[in-house]
């Protein structure tokens, strides 16, 4: 049930339980009496917002390492503010500073954007996209991406979510399991987090208009991987129709690695402080009585004390994720199921353009290219590559075994201003993330400082730059509205992504006619054996890149460089170069 009301200073709301005041500016609002939640959200010229809306309890105390327990309650929720952030490292300006805690660990809340459809939301029938952030699954917040534009514009309703990150999200720990049971045996909490906020969709959102038999996830970076781990894991089955993964990607730990064997396992976060207890039961007691910042200081300063440690997110526990891993998964997902999978053509530039390696960094904004253009380029393309096979194509080759419904893309526009302060096209480009501002049409979010804005966005590129984002909303809300990206639109150019036909459509500016069809696929035996001899980088640079390659061509294995000229470089000294070409603090 919906009601818009309209009032200047003081609303009291009446429920069977309490009496709940909220006190809002002038302004008009709207509730909403959905089945797990009554919310109040704010009514804008052509669409409605809902924020903060709690989808399941506070994950603290007890229920710290459990899987998330459903939220219901009489209470009215004001839904004119953003709630808590998951606990993460804090961002100073573009940039992550691992060391500072932000957030909080009662984070598990969801936005929901409502075009200005039938006001009367109860005639209402609109298909829902599901949005999953990106950042690791170790920072980022569904309130940091505004997708108002393409609920409005594309007449779709918009759903974005928290879910708990880092060492709060995955953690799997044998003392754990030895005292829980059903779900809260899992290692995967984050994962689960995003089931339950998927389970409250299914519940609730007709009351908001939306059709719950008509739901498309989407996400980007590690949110993509999520999207794909959605597609493999039992436990999300049925509750989603259509999956779009910008830029994902498939990588999954083994139950031992994260408990015992990783850097970051949480028997090696913790090692001291239980070193003298022997109760599994007193364990478990003391690591849920530990403050939210004790608990990220023992995991920062763990993942500190080694070159390049990988926080074990994603375990191949068998409750979210089957031990046959993600790729054999994917292998029988559910043939009516519409997925899109892409990346971008510069995916790693979004790390390189803050590295000494490759840059002069001196000035904020201000770039110079310590290497050669080639040298660059060929990082930049090997990375990319292998980003894309492991993000795009390997996952829709595994899907093509059962369902015919597939899509790729890569996104490829490059028009950032090109001056005294550095050539962006080149240096940036096509970077990881670029595409988001063009779905959502909001070019200047949140994330993207103000004075870095007008170089990403130059006025020069409006006219090209909004074609696209028009035409990107889109193909992405066709594919949400009817499964088919070429139903409505300018361009019907979309192949379908098959085992016999490898290809993908080039996302660019469609004034220029760059929207087109490539076949192109990555192979990898090719790709180790062009980087064995690319005269571009130097014999240190070709171990590295082959070594990383040879790692995310694999979800199992582990292997080291692929070429017998590497035997000089040790682990370590490849992984410390490592983060220096990345631009690692």
């Amino acid at each position: 049930m919906k009601l818009t009301l309209k009032l200047s200073i003081i609303f009291l709301f009446l429920t069977s339980c309490t009496n709940t005041i909220l006190e809002i500016e002038d302004r008009d609002y709207i509730k909403v009496d959905a089945p797990q939640v009554s919310v109040v959200g704010e009514e804008h010229e052509d669409y409605f917002s809902f924020k903060g809306i709690p989808y399941a309890q506070p994950p603290v105390g007890d229920l710290r390492w459990k899987a998330p327990v459903a939220y219901s309650s009489s209470e009215v929720v004001d839904g004119s503010k953003f709630k808590n952030e998951c606990v993460q490292p804090k961002v100073e300006s573009s940039f992550i500073d691992r060391r500072t805690i932000s957030g909080n660990e009662d984070c598990l809340y969801l936005n929901i954007y409502v075009p200005k459809n039938n006001v009367d939301f109860e005639k209402n029938d609109l298909p829902v996209m599901f949005w999953i952030h990106g950042g690791s699954n170790i920072w980022g917040s569904g309130s940091s991406y505004d997708f108002s534009n393409l609920a409005r514009k594309r007449d779709v309703i918009v759903v974005t979510i928290n879910y708990r990150l880092g060492v709060f999200g995955w953690f799997s720990s044998d003392f754990i399991r030895e005292t829980s049971s059903g779900l809260d045996k899992t290692s995967n909490f984050g994962h689960l987090d995003i089931i339950e906020a998927l389970n409250w969709t299914n519940r609730n959102i007709k009351s908001f208009g939306g059709n719950p038999d008509n739901i498309t996830v989407f996400g980007e970076s590690a949110g993509g991987h999520n999207v794909l781990t959605l597609l493999a894991s039992p436990l999300a089955k049925g509750l989603f129709e259509k999956a779009i993964s910008q830029s994902g990607y498939v990588q999954t730990h083994s139950v031992d690695f994260a408990t015992k064997n990783s850097e970051l396992s949480s028997e090696k976060i913790f090692e001291e402080d239980i070193k003298y207890l022997t109760d599994t039961q007193e364990i478990v007691s003391f690591l849920r009585n530990l403050s939210s910042e004790q608990v990220y200081n023992k995991y920062i300063s763990t993942a500190e004390a080694h070159p390049y440690p990988i926080t074990p997110i994603s375990v191949r526990d068998d409750i979210v994720i089957p031990k046959e891993g993600l790729y054999k998964s994917l292998e029988n997902i559910d043939p009516n199921l519409v997925v899109i999978a892409g990346t971008n053509r510069d995916e790693m530039n979004y790390w390189y353009i803050r590295s000494d390696y490759f840059f002069d960094t001196t000035l904020e904004l201000r770039r110079s290219l310590l290497r050669s253009e080639e040298n660059f380029k060929s990082w930049n393309k090997y990375r990319s590559d292998i980003w894309r096979y492991r993000g795009a194509e390997e996952p829709l080759r595994r899907m093509a075994k059962s369902n015919a419904n597939l899509y790729s893309y890569r996104f490829d526009w490059d028009e950032q201003r090109d001056g005294p302060l550095g050539d962006y096209s080149l240096f940036l480009g096509a970077a990881h993330g670029l595409e988001i501002p063009f779905i959502a049409q909001t070019f200047n979010m949140e994330q993207i400082p103000w004075y870095v804005r007008p170089i990403l966005f130059p006025d020069s590129s409006a006219a090209g730059r909004n074609s696209l984002s028009e035409q990107m909303m889109t193909f992405w809300s066709n594919i949400a509205k009817y499964g088919n990206p070429n139903a409505f639109g300018k361009q019907k150019n979309w192949e379908k992504f098959s085992l016999d036909s490898q290809s993908y459509l080039r996302l660019d500016n469609p004034n220029d006619n760059l929207i087109q069809m490539v076949n192109d696929p990555v192979n990898p035996v090719d790709l180790i054996n062009d980087l064995k001899s690319d005269s571009t980088l130097e014999i240190k640079e070709r171990c590295l890149l082959g070594w990383i390659a040879v790692r995310q061509f694999s979800e199992f294995e582990n292997p080291g460089p692929p070429y017998n000229f590497c035997s000089d470089f040790s682990e370590e000294q490849l992984s410390l170069f490592r983060r220096e070409v990345e631009g690692a603090e």
